[in-house]
C-alpha cells in the first residue's frame, strides 16, 4: 500500500543538524509554521539497501506548475491527495526533472562541499538566515507524539515528515511504500528573488520504470534473441 498521511509541510527553518539520534543517518532540519508548531524534517543521506549512495539533484532556478498549486508559506502541515493535478510530486510522471540529471553524493566525508550532508547544510543554513526563505518538505507525516519530546532537538511534541525521497519503484521490504504522486522532496522559496530551489533524491536501488497505478517496478522485457535455422552437418545452404 502506499505511504500514509502524505503531504507537505509548510514553515521556516530555525535550526539544522548534519546528524541525529536516527536508526539511519539524516539531515535533520528544525522547522517552525506561523502558528508555532515545531517540526523535525528527517532527511535521508544513506540508503539501508546498496548501493548505499543517494541520487540527487539540485535545481537553484526550478520552475514548475505546481509551485502555484502549494499552500500558503507557513501555514504547516497540509495532507495533500495523491493524484495529478494537485500540489503532489510524481519524479516520474509529473515532469519535475530529467532523470538523467541526478548524479551520486556520499553522505559524508572529510572537507568542504563534498557529499550529501554538505550540499544540504549549504541550502538549508542560507534559507535559516533569511527569515523569508520558505520552505516546503513533501514527504509523509510522524507524529504528533504527546508528552514524547523530538529525539533530535527536544521540542514538545515530537513532530515531522521524512521519506522526503522517491517513494516508488522500491524493492524487497520497501515495495510496501509505493506509490504514484506521493514523492518526497525540499523546495525553497525566496519572495525577494522570486526563485525556487528544489532539492531532489532517490536512492540507487529504487527502478524509474513504474506502473502507473501502484507504483510498483515494471520489469523490463528482456529483448528475444532470434531462433536459428537448424542445420544439419554436411549438408550446403544456398546464399
Amino acid at each position: 500500500m502506499p505511504i500514509r498521511d502524505y503531504g507537505v509541510l509548510a514553515a521556516t527553518a530555525v535550526d539544522r543538524r548534519r546528524e541525529g539520534a536516527t536508526d539511519t543517518p539524516h539531515y535533520q532540519i528544525h522547522l517552525r509554521d506561523a502558528h508555532g508548531t515545531d517540526y523535525r524534517a528527517a532527511v535521508n543521506v544513506l540508503s539501508q539497501q546498496a548501493p548505499a549512495d543517494l541520487r540527487y539533484l539540485v535545481d537553484e532556478d526550478f520552475r514548475h506548475p505546481v509551485t502555484a498549486l502549494l499552500p500558503p508559506a507557513g501555514s504547516g502541515w497540509n495532507p495533500l491527495p495523491s493524484r495529478p493535478g494537485t500540489a503532489s510530486l510524481d519524479f516520474v510522471r509529473g515532469h519535475l526533472f530529467d532523470p538523467a540529471a541526478l548524479r551520486l553524493l556520499p553522505p559524508d566525508a572529510p572537507g568542504p562541499d563534498n557529499d550529501l550532508a554538505d550540499l544540504l547544510d549549504r541550502h538549508v543554513q542560507h534559507a535559516i538566515a533569511d527569515p523569508t526563505a520558505a520552505l516546503y518538505v513533501f514527504g509523509q507525516r510522524f507524529g504528533p507524539e504527546p508528552g514524547i519530546p523530538d529525539k533530535v532537538f527536544g521540542f514538545l511534541p515530537g513532530n515531522g515528515v521524512h521519506d522526503i525521497h522517491l517513494n516508488q519503484g522500491n524493492s524487497g521490504r520497501f515495495r510496501a511504500d509505493d506509490g504514484v504522486y506521493q514523492d518526497g522532496a525540499l523546495l525553497i522559496h525566496r519572495p525577494a528573488e522570486d526563485r525556487w530551489t528544489a532539492i531532489f533524491l532517490a536512492f540507487q536501488s529504487q527502478s524509474w520504470h513504474t506502473d502507473d497505478h501502484t507504483g510498483h517496478t515494471v520489469p523490463t522485457p528482456v529483448p528475444r534473441q532470434p531462433t536459428p535455422h537448424p542445420h544439419r552437418p554436411g549438408t550446403v545452404r544456398n546464399s
